[in-house]
């Protein structure tokens, strides 16, 4: 049986979809001690809780784009030289890598080294580190069925990456419970949507799960039916309470999707994120699982139309999930890789 290396960095978009795999791994009976995971310090805290060899590097990364990386190339080729020392010395022979900024080192040393390269891009818009990728020998799976921003010839649909006791989860909701969440590193925008929401309209008939993230709680008791955590770990719990979920349009929002819980999508404006959850929220909206918003007042008013006749409203507008895992998939594959 061959090592694999899991390469992953960053927030939660490209790390938890990493953790999941490694779990899946685990289930089909691929040792911990045989799954090394190259990560930043950022997406090391996630790992806190999983029995794996990690091992942290100071990889560079751009915050200029390509002109950063021209002009940085000792910073990029220092990272490359001690990745690929890491890679000799773990013995890895297969890679798995979830994009962003580490991909293209990962997959050029796959090229350098001989050894099989998988990634996955979560985004119907390829970031660039996957963009990069694509170019080389390997595989990159995809979350949807027109991934743009990749080369076609070396793209795979499959589906995306979720947690697998999402496929658990049973619904135990009786009223409307409007769950609320912003990505991994919570949102400002959204939390102070929600704010105004909430002293703008007091109603009995909803109430609120609201995810703020990460030391953003706001110790305020003037809202009822409204609960506020910065961190949900069970997120079974979550998505088994709510109706609706207010959210960004990243792998959340697939998440929700996938389990048929209708969405209002505030996509991210700011940033190369932007056009990859305005593509992913607009692909929703068009398949009819979710309503797009970008305003407060389009928030407003489109929140206020669904709650007020939530049943005919879902009758009307939602439409039944065609989102499938790609869990599975992605497993098969790297099962055939570390055996061959």
């Amino acid at each position: 049986m061959k090592k694999i290396g899991i390469f992953c960095v960053g927030t939660g978009g490209h790390v938890l979809p990493a953790k999941n795999m490694i779990k899946e791994l685990n289930d089909k009976n691929v040792p911990l001690e045989n799954i090394v995971v190259i990560t930043d310090k950022r997406g090391a805290q996630y790992f806190e809780d999983m029995d794996v060899n990690i091992h942290i590097q100071n990889i560079y990364r751009s915050s200029n784009g390509i002109i950063g990386y021209i002009f940085n190339f000792n910073k990029i080729l220092k990272s490359i030289n001690n990745i690929k020392y890491l890679i000799k010395k773990e013995n890895i022979k297969v890679i798995f890598c979830t994009g962003s900024y580490i991909a293209p080192m990962a997959s050029f040393l796959c090229m350098l080294l001989k050894i099989k390269y998988f990634g996955h891009e979560q985004n119907i818009y390829g970031g660039l580190g996957n963009k990069v990728s694509s170019y080389l020998p390997g595989v990159i799976f995809t979350s949807y069925p027109d991934t743009k921003n990749l080369r076609k010839k070396n793209i795979k649909f499959v589906g995306p990456i979720f947690n697998k006791n999402l496929f658990q989860v049973v619904s135990n909701k009786k009223n409307i419970v409007i769950g609320v969440q912003g990505g991994s590193q919570g949102s400002e925008e959204i939390n102070d949507f929600i704010y105004k929401f909430l002293e703008r309209n007091k109603s009995s008939n909803y109430s609120f799960i609201h995810i703020t993230g990460k030391n953003k709680l706001k110790n305020d008791n003037r809202y009822e039916n409204y609960k506020q955590y910065d961190f949900i770990e069970d997120m079974n719990f979550y998505y088994s309470n709510i109706s609706l979920q207010i959210g960004r349009a990243g792998g959340g929002s697939l998440e929700a999707a996938y389990l048929e819980i209708p969405q209002v999508l505030i996509p991210f404006k700011h940033g190369t994120t932007s056009s990859h959850q305005s593509l992913n929220a607009g692909y929703l909206n068009n398949i009819g699982l979710a309503e797009l918003v970008n305003t407060y007042n389009e928030f407003e008013e489109t929140l206020l139309k669904i709650v007020n006749n939530f049943d005919e409203w879902k009758k009307n507008n939602f439409h039944k999930s065609n989102i499938q895992s790609g869990n599975e998939k992605i497993t098969k594959y790297l099962m055939e890789a570390i055996y061959e």
